[in-house]
């Protein structure tokens, strides 16, 4: 970095100090939360939505004459004033009315320049597009690429893959993607996390031709930007952002991070804003960038562009032939495939650490287990529900539900074995009662019939009376020749349960029957 490069680079500091000295306290700590993933859920917008719904009417009253908005409500009022349009731009401006006000009438303006005053009250879709528009949104410059810990959509931009025929098919794509992750109602809540990603290859081979522009429409758009990250490993591309950081509102900027480094560098980098590294989607080693996701993205938009699409990225495939590196779920049945063993012993090595964490920790320990499985090329599939022979892929929120419950059962059944659980060998026999859901038998059938028989006798006794009712049970499987199993730690077998804590698990399965009958 020349000397004149380092100049350039502290001014860029020096702006973004500025616009954290600006803000309160209060705003800074504020500021830093969002920036890093840990800001709670927005307040209950019920309570003020009505009053900033009102004060942005008075101001645009104010401010529309001669504006492209006012053409717009000219031409269908009902879109223009409809509410949850103009509570997108409430959300989108964290319920300030004056700049909302401001953005409106930018975005109308910014809306009949892309696609004429014909469509300037209308929904833009895929058919808005023309054939370079679509091209230039195939090429994955720019994509949703999946979700922060916070659930917050992920916009992914790509500066050296930009390819273009005219700005403007740029402008249009980014116009497309940004409204598209607004169908969402909690994106328009929570904002969006978006990522400049400039190593390697990936460095803008447009020298930055039309950054001021497309940021300029960025702020148009009611996204509201919860932190902004450029990733580069080139003093220039760095200095570019200087300009982008000039024109940004103070609150924006407080939320901008400029990131030098390599790949490696840049994605443990990514941990530690909430933003797992698998997100970026790079394949390993080589680092190229894989687009399969983002195609069928494109393809689930082509297809039926009035759904929303922002959710489609990274999280479901049908009709899809699985490999030995993929994690299966298969009702009721323990899957030998290799992916599966790999998770498996993930937890193992992983659930002290799990089991000491706070929730952030936690969310971080498995969004990295996530990440160990799809660097081999895994995925996480079950069968499609229509068809016994195909397999989809699972949602990440669901996958992280599983191997939550995962570390649970790990748990459980580690504590089994502390409070005096016996290792049985061979495999259960038919009139056992294993807890869990891997496994159905006899006994098992016949505790949940005795559940349902006995559980009005059981909600009517008072607490010390209750254990007779449970008492009563694990005698019946007994006597049936039943014992009471649960899997092995490490998956080393099966465990005979002590009465104690059989009696655990019964009365939990009796109140779980009382709140599933009340909610019938």
């Amino acid at each position: 970095m020349t000397k004149e490069d380092e100049h350039k680079a502290k001014e860029n500091d020096a702006l973004l100090i500025e616009a954290m000295n600006g803000l309160t306290f209060e705003e800074r700590q504020e500021q830093q939360e969002i920036v890093h993933g840990v800001d709670d859920m927005d307040a209950d917008e019920s309570t003020f939505i009505d009053s900033a719904l009102q004060d942005l009417d008075r101001i645009l009253l104010g401010t529309k004459k001669g504006t492209v908005y006012e053409t717009a409500e000219a031409l269908n009022p009902e879109y223009v004033n409809a509410r949850a349009f103009r509570i997108m731009f409430l959300r989108g401006n964290r319920y300030d009315a004056k700049a909302s006000a401001k953005q409106m009438l930018s975005f109308f303006e910014w809306k009949k320049q892309l696609f004429g005053e014909e469509k300037l009250v209308k929904d833009i879709t895929m058919d808005d597009l023309d054939e370079d528009d679509r091209a230039c949104l195939r090429t994955g410059y720019l994509q949703i690429a999946g979700k922060d810990r916070s659930n917050r959509i992920i916009i992914l931009i790509i500066p050296g893959m930009r390819c273009f025929k005219t700005l403007m098919n740029e402008f249009r794509s980014r116009y497309y993607i940004w409204m598209t992750a607004l169908k969402s109602e909690e994106c328009q809540r929570r904002g969006a996390v978006v990522l400049s990603y400039a190593i390697g290859d990936f460095k803008d081979k447009k020298q930055g031709g039309g950054y001021m522009e497309n940021t300029r429409l960025t702020l148009a758009l009611p996204l509201h930007q919860a932190a902004i990250h450029l990733f580069t490993e080139n003093a220039a591309e760095y200095i570019v952002g200087n300009g982008a950081i000039r024109i940004m509102p103070r609150k924006i900027r407080a939320r901008f991070r400029i990131h030098f480094g390599s790949h490696m560098e840049c994605q443990y980098l990514l941990s530690t804003y909430g933003i797992a590294a698998w997100i970026l989607p790079l394949k390993p080693i080589t680092f190229e960038m894989n687009l399969e996701q983002h195609h069928r993205w494109f393809q689930s938009c082509l297809v039926n562009d009035t759904s929303d699409c922002s959710d489609l990225v990274r999280t479901q495939t049908i009709n899809i032939e699985y490999n030995e590196n993929d994690v299966l779920y298969v009702a009721c049945k323990k899957s030998p495939n290799a992916g599966n063993d790999r998770l498996r012993a993930l937890v193992t090595d992983m659930s002290q650490i799990y089991d000491s964490g706070t929730k952030e920790k936690k969310r971080m320990v498995v969004d990295g287990m996530i990440g160990e499985i799809q660097k081999t090329g895994g995925r996480f599939l079950k069968r499609h529900p229509e068809s016994q022979s195909d397999w989809t892929e699972i949602p990440l929120d669901e996958v992280r539900l599983k191997i939550t419950q995962m570390f649970r059962n790990h748990r459980r059944r580690a504590d089994a074995l502390i409070q005096g659980g016996r290792l049985i060998t061979g495999e259960p026999l038919s009139n056992d009662v294993v807890f869990g859901k891997t496994h159905r038998s006899r006994g098992s059938d016949l505790m949940h019939h005795l559940i349902k028989e006995r559980s009005d006798e059981y909600n009517a006794l008072d607490r010390g009376m209750k254990v007779q009712v449970v008492d009563g049970l694990i005698q019946r499987i007994r006597d049936e020749g039943g014992r009471f199993l649960q899997p092995a730690p490490d998956d080393g077998g099966w465990l005979e349960v002590t009465n104690e804590m059989a009696r655990v698990r019964i009365s939990k399965y009796f109140r779980n029957n009382r709140r599933h009958t009340k909610k019938n």
